[in-house]
């Protein structure tokens, strides 16, 4: 008998047909992938399965018992638990709290027992290997820790089905190891896993079994063994993008596109120097809790204690304004796009058009702006980037989180930019929409941009990037050699880390 089965299920929202007549299984101790394109329904299919959303038509089974029909909170206590692509997470509370949030231990007087919460929140952190403060809130940690909670949380409640939905998307290569050991403990215990990833040599490492959500229904499930990456990829319904590098000759004589002279801030930057070129792609590599990030921020303008020069075309912009950054000609796409690069509840052209705002103005001087132009604007990106949407008007936060990304690279894009600064833009997006974004990237410095581009995938930067910088615990402290590869990339990367107190570049 399978741990789950799932018959026959159908999903409409409104005149969109989601799911139409899915069947999908999950043995006890197997981890089944599930992939598709951003927007295929394979993130509705388990939010059905764990009760957020109740189908149309079809049936779900439990150790053989019916579930359909019954609450989250029902499917939480019988052992069904989610990983969300965007966590679920309370901000404002800590690491403990939020690891028992909804099943904290009670003392005397139906108090909650904090001493016994922090106690067993200790026993599962130190169990599973994550560097993760009790007493820090939420709203503190960096994207990555705080999708460490969310996997602690998941496995703390006892799960019997655990479902995974991009849960490496911002880990680092020790994070990654650590929960692929947390993933196989799990197996062993017989606990069975749907594990969604566009990560696909990830896939291929952890899953026993593959299916694919294409069109609203089911292709599968197959063996890795029997598959490949270009066979799965063909399956999509979009072909694969070509990015065409021009390594060694992208970049353009003159003046930088942007120029870092000695910058620091405070709480982690060290006196960091480079420069992009006009035309070029540079990488940037390291762990995450490096500074790449914050690094982001501070030649963006959003940390006021910068210190050091930024220098767009040669003009120095100043610190602490990120009006002033954009009006230089930088633009940055964010790490965290729900909570720094879009206002969810709006529509897609008004998101795109923020930014752009001077340049849809209607005539006379007037602060009115015209919403024909802004709906143009969205249509030349909605084709541009292939985002899945019903149309301007659209919330934000109806969109899947690789289209999401889309729209905040587009906004951004949409300034034509001198300097675009990307902070992992690719992230939980699909094969093929990654290999379309790449050779974007790649499209937009052959018109003169200048590219940093922050990857925690070392394959992305090896196909994409001109040069790759390294950076460690605030510092740059190499460029990698030219032409090197992902493994190469690894390695050097591993050793850097090992070798944290070199001198850094100039």
């Amino acid at each position: 008998m399978s741990l789950i089965e799932m018959r026959g299920i159908s999903k409409s929202f409104g005149q969109n047909r989601v799911l139409s007549d899915v069947d999908f299984t999950l043995e006890p101790g197997e981890v089944h992938a599930l992939l598709g394109e951003n927007g295929a329904g394979k993130s509705t299919l388990m939010k059905i399965l764990m009760g957020v959303y109740q189908p149309d038509a079809g049936t779900i089974t439990l150790d053989g018992e019916e579930i359909i029909g019954r609450s989250v909170g029902e499917h939480l206590n019988q052992g069904i638990a989610m990983i969300f692509q965007e966590l679920s997470l309370v901000p404002n509370g800590t690491v403990a709290d939020n690891i028992f949030l909804g099943r904290e231990p009670h003392g005397l007087g139906w108090r909650v027992d904090r001493r016994a919460m922090r106690r067993e929140a200790a026993r599962l952190i130190e169990l599973y290997g994550f560097a993760l403060s009790l007493k820090t809130e939420i709203g503190r940690l960096p994207f990555a820790q705080r999708q460490m909670v969310e996997i602690l949380k998941a496995v703390a409640r006892g799960a019997r089905v655990l479902i995974m939905d991009e849960p490496t998307s911002s880990l680092t290569m020790h994070e990654e190891a650590a929960l692929m050991g947390i993933i196989a403990e799990l197996k062993s215990s017989g606990i069975g896993i749907v594990y969604i990833s566009h990560r696909m040599a990830e896939i291929f490492a952890v899953s026993d079994r593959i299916s694919l959500v294409k069109d609203g229904q089911l292709i599968g499930p197959m063996r890795p063994a029997e598959t490949s990456v270009a066979h799965i990829s063909g399956l999509m319904s979009r072909g694969v993008a070509t990015v065409e590098l021009a390594r060694g000759n992208a970049a353009r004589p003159g003046t930088p596109a942007l120029e870092v002279r000695g910058l620091s801030t405070a709480g982690k930057l060290r006196d960091i120097g480079f420069s992009v070129a006009a035309g070029e792609v540079v990488g940037l590599a390291g762990l995450v809790g490096s500074g790449r990030s914050t690094l982001a921020k501070a030649l963006f303008g959003l940390l006021p204690d910068r210190a050091g020069e930024v220098l767009v075309d040669g003009r120095a912009v100043p610190p602490g304004d990120p009006a002033d950054a954009a009006k230089a000609g930088l633009a940055l796409v964010p790490e965290d796009r729900r909570r720094e690069g879009l206002v969810l509840d709006q529509g897609l052209a008004a998101n795109i058009s923020l930014p752009n705002l001077d340049r849809l103005r209607l005539g006379g001087g007037w602060p009115i702006f015209s919403r024909s132009a802004a709906d143009a604007l969205f249509g030349k990106f909605r084709t541009a980037l292939a985002i899945n949407a019903r149309g301007p008007r659209q919330a934000a936060a109806e969109l899947s989180g690789g289209n999401q990304q889309k729209v905040v690279f587009a906004k951004w894009l949409a300034t034509s930019p001198r300097v675009l600064i990307l902070d992992e833009p690719t992230s939980g997006v699909d094969v093929n929409a990654k290999a379309e974004m790449r050779a974007l990237m790649r499209r937009t410095a052959a018109e003169g941009v200048g590219v940093l581009l922050i990857s925690s995938e070392l394959e992305e930067l090896a196909t994409t990037a001109d040069r790759v910088l390294l950076m460690i615990d605030g510092r740059i402290t190499r460029e990698a050699e030219p032409g090197l590869h992902e493994a190469g990339l690894r390695a050097m990367l591993q050793d850097e880390v090992a070798s944290s107190k070199r001198p850094v570049i100039a």
